[in-house]
């Protein structure tokens, strides 16, 4: 092995590395972001003289945010795969970072990041869902239009929020790497 392909391998895996920073930053900013969107938005939709209709936008407001903050997640996995399955056999010795990483996952994943995002992202958007409730599905004068237009809503909403609980389920299930293209 030449000290061109170990220095393009080392100097790969710090763009990596750096990346994966860069990400994992990203889904602190949702994270933080969906915190304050929806605390606004139940705070100003539960007022008395703002419609409380206006909660059911945070079930789909939570479904863009819970997309973008799985997409970053799924990025950083990526990364993760190809340093531990590209880059390593390349280093004398490899890089047994993302390695032991994989091998020395957290115990608690289910107490400090499942239920954690089960309850900020799709558990919001319930919680909101459950508050319109009567505002949808009781007519309060309003013409059939109207009522309609709001249960299409409400249904959109609620069709979010369980994509939402699909996407970190579906990330909490899926313990094993991110899976590679097929080499050509």
């Amino acid at each position: 092995m030449t000290d061109q392909n170990y220095d393009g391998a080392l100097a790969e895996f710090s763009a990596l590395r750096a990346e994966i920073d860069s990400r994992s930053k990203y889904q602190q900013q949702i994270l933080a972001l969906q915190l304050t969107l929806t605390s606004a938005i139940f705070g100003l939709g539960l007022s008395k003289p703002v419609p409380i209709g206006l909660l059911m936008i945070v079930p789909l407001s939570s479904y863009l945010l819970c997309g973008r903050y799985i997409g970053q997640r799924s990025a950083i996995r990526w990364a993760s795969r190809y340093i531990t399955e590209k880059l390593s056999p390349r280093v004398p010795g490899g890089l047994g970072w993302s390695r032991w990483v994989a091998e020395n996952r957290r115990p608690d994943r289910l107490i400090d990041w499942y239920l954690p995002l089960m309850i900020c992202f799709p558990g919001a958007s319930l919680l909101a869902l459950g508050w319109t409730i009567d505002l949808v599905f009781l007519t309060h004068g309003r013409s059939g239009w109207a009522t309609a237009g709001l249960i299409v809503v409400w249904l959109a909403g609620l069709l979010a929020t369980a994509a939402c609980g699909l996407l970190v389920s579906r990330v909490f299930r899926d313990r094993g790497p991110a899976p590679l293209a097929p080499s050509p």
